[in-house]
């Protein structure tokens, strides 16, 4: 079973997600702040899916935090945001995809199963 991390801080939007892919055969684990990289280092997951802005803080930074650490640079990392640039800060921030609010859910599983599973 693939482990998905999903950080969000909006709790309808996360727990749509975490019973979306749950029921899609991921093993979800779901947090409304930042996870430390120490913390998702342990945690080995498949793929880290982030929002734009969790509590603040814009998730783009925990990405390139993932990307720069030789344990975790290999795991794919997608974001999503209702900003109309998240095409290009994804880009600039090294993650590996990302998905514009509003989505399709089918698009989003779609997305992270052809990452998760590349």
């Amino acid at each position: 079973m693939k482990k998905l991390i999903i950080i969000e801080d909006d709790t309808d939007t996360r727990e749509m997600a975490v019973f979306t892919f749950e029921n899609n055969g991921y093993e979800v684990i779901q947090s409304a702040k930042e996870i430390p990289v120490r913390e998702i280092i342990d945690l080995k997951p498949h793929i880290v899916v982030i929002g734009y802005q969790v509590n603040g803080t814009p998730g783009n930074e925990l990405c390139l935090k993932l990307k720069a650490n030789e344990h975790t640079m290999h795991i794919p990392i997608i974001l999503y945001s209702a900003n109309l640039d998240i095409d290009t800060i994804s880009k600039n921030k090294c993650a590996d995809g990302f998905i514009a609010k509003p989505y399709e859910l089918e698009d989003f599983v779609y997305l992270v199963h052809r990452i998760a599973l590349s």
